[in-house]
């Protein structure tokens, strides 16, 4: 383990010569061919039907151009097909240390089953990250993710304690209670979504709180492509007066492999704890130049329970292998993830992700914290709409509907106007926005679904983010 003052947790690895690291990596992605094809079901009956076997790979392009990838259904099924952990476990039953899984939130969730050994590799890699990103022994580690099923929080929690912090695991929820005993611990680093962090703020501002002379001074917000928008970064920072650090892949690949450092100049992508390839959209064996936007696949390195070889979650982003100040020599995600492909949003041609009209509302001064892109069927068009919070201090009526009278009226069209000017700027069409009193939005303390999606051909809410 690192002392406090040293900036690396791992120096040798983490500043190696980008091109010794790729060949450990193709040593390892061989090791793990090899043991998904002669250790699980899943992986031999897949590889078999594609005409593939893990001799035919000699080296890293022949890994991307021949092996077939992993979705989420795929994975759904196979559990169907033989409960509880599907036939790509990798291990025996009883060495199962912990059961975890996704949240769920469209339907029954995935089931992630962990090796005690995987559970140890998951905790030292974290731990190598957060280092990076800046935690250190003394900190007192607040984690307001949910702590139960989702995996993401339970990683936090390992790797603070890996590197030796307090840990403070409360959770979401009880969000005057969250201010209370962070105040009162002096917690000095928080863990949560982008959305849970603002929602805190403005829970800070009613309690009479000054958040940022709090004892906050790193935060760790995953879970959603808020923390790698600029606008959502600078206003949780401005707000709570700290650093924030972007990181996350999917739930499927812990460890996490995708974190910033210190510097905050797009996540580094640790690709010796899980491989990641930036492919085609529309061709997964078809890797892009670095720097050009695609589809990111990863794979596990070292997991042996559950292994991922080349998952497809469906998250669009691009990579660059720019010198970081840092000295690390991982490449790097500059824009984050910028969102899921299922999430891709086309209204009258235009083609935006939800991200993108959050940033333009969160750079809009008087824009409060929630708000909502809806969808709706006029005719035989779709069109979108946004419903937003101004903030408390615009006042308005009171009554939500946004109209307002007098004065406040008149600011509330004036802030309307302005962030319809901005979205147009942003998505390439106007979006009309509806403003209304904080408060009269559901607030979004975990992966915030902010696409209402009522057109009468598809129904329902927005998918999961």
């Amino acid at each position: 383990m690192s002392s406090g003052h040293r900036p690396y947790w791992d120096e040798p690895r983490e500043t190696m010569a980008p091109a010794e690291r790729a060949l450990r990596i193709f040593a390892r992605l061989k090791a793990q061919l090899d043991y998904v094809y002669h250790r699980t079901p899943f992986y031999k009956a897949l590889y078999d039907r594609h005409g593939v076997h893990p001799d035919d790979i000699r080296n890293l392009e022949d890994f991307t151009a021949k092996i077939p990838v992993v979705t989420k259904s795929m994975l759904r099924e196979a559990q169907e097909r033989q409960p509880p952990f599907g036939d790509y476990l990798g291990i025996e039953r009883d060495q199962v240390m912990r059961v975890q899984g996704t949240s769920g939130t469209t339907g029954a969730p995935t089931l992630f089953a962990i090796g005690r050994e995987d559970w140890a590799h998951i905790a030292e890699a974290q731990a190598m990250q957060s280092w990076a990103a800046g935690l250190r022994p003394h900190d007192i580690v607040q984690i307001a993710f949910p702590l139960g099923l989702f995996v993401g929080g339970w990683g936090h929690l390992a790797a603070a304690e890996r590197i030796g912090a307090s840990v403070l695991p409360l959770g979401t929820g009880g969000s005057e209670r969250q201010i209370e005993i962070m105040r009162r611990v002096g917690s000095s680093v928080l863990c949560a979504t982008p959305s849970y962090a603002l929602h805190l703020l403005d829970v800070a501002t009613e309690m009479g709180v000054d958040a940022a002379a709090g004892p906050l001074r790193l935060g760790f917000f995953g879970g959603e492509p808020g923390a790698g928008i600029a606008s959502v970064k600078r206003r949780i920072e401005d707000g709570w007066g700290l650093k924030a650090i972007d990181f996350g892949n999917v739930a499927e690949l812990h460890p996490c492999s995708n974190m910033e450092c210190e510097e905050r100049t797009g996540m580094h992508v640790y690709q010796d704890v899980d491989y990641t390839e930036i492919v085609r959209l529309d061709q997964a064996n078809e890797a892009v130049p670095m720097g050009e936007r695609g589809a990111v696949v990863y794979t596990h390195l070292w997991r042996k329970s559950q292994p991922m070889m080349r998952y497809f979650p469906g998250d669009e982003t691009r990579m660059i292998d720019e010198p970081c100040p840092c000295g690390r020599t991982y490449p790097r995600l500059p824009d984050g993830i910028i969102g899921r492909l299922d999430d891709l949003l086309i209204v009258r041609g235009a083609k935006f992700y939800p991200s993108t009209v959050e940033a333009a509302l969160r750079d809009t001064p008087g824009i409060g914290t929630e708000f909502r892109i809806v969808l709706e069927r006029v005719g035989a068009l779709d069109e979108a709409r946004i419903e937003a919070e101004h903030a408390p201090t615009l006042g308005g009526d009171g009554d939500g509907d946004g109209d307002g009278d007098g004065d406040g009226g008149e600011r509330l069209a004036g802030l309307a106007r302005t962030a319809e000017a901005r979205l147009r700027a942003a998505v390439g069409i106007r979006l009309p926005v509806s403003l209304v009193a904080p408060g009269k939005l559901e607030v979004m303390e975990f992966k915030a679904r902010r696409v209402i999606d009522r057109r009468p051909a598809l129904g329902g809410e927005g998918a999961e983010p």
